[in-house]
């Protein structure tokens, strides 16, 4: 009898464990990356902005950002924070899963500020502003 119960008590305990190890990887397959990187200078333009930084050869680099991928909630592939303090300006890219999710550009509130300029128009500059992703070289 006292075997019985002990049997018992061991197979609820197994089958009330059984759903813990029972979750695979694929149930939740988010796997972020963060690049975070110093602004040298935001340019304003009315498709979006242009941001340049130093990559990791410090040599000036620089990616695009349309307007297009600002205000859809949950939906933004980009935010922009206005705030001040010496660490700002600066950006952080998310990859999920080897792809591009969201860009955050975290800017200084001041437009006066050198970190800011106006992007003179120009005839062919929307065919840069039509990206679909941020480059993953830095």
């Amino acid at each position: 009898m006292k075997k019985a119960l002990v049997l018992l008590a061991a197979g609820i305990f197994l089958l009330a464990c059984l759903p813990v190890f029972s979750q695979s990887q694929s149930a939740n397959p988010q796997d972020p990356y963060v690049k975070t990187v110093h602004i040298v200078k935001i340019w304003m333009h009315q498709l979006g902005y242009k941001i340049q930084f130093l990559n990791s050869h410090s040599r000036i680099a620089e990616i695009y950002v349309p307007l297009a991928w600002f205000n859809k909630g949950t939906e933004s592939k980009a935010d922009l924070v206005y705030a001040r303090g010496p660490e700002y300006p600066y950006f952080s890219v998310f990859w999920v899963d080897g792809k591009f999710d969201h860009i955050m550009i975290y800017a200084l509130e001041n437009f006066n500020d050198t970190s800011w300029g106006v992007l003179e128009p120009k005839a062919d500059i929307s065919s840069l502003f039509n990206v679909q992703e941020v480059p993953k070289e830095f």
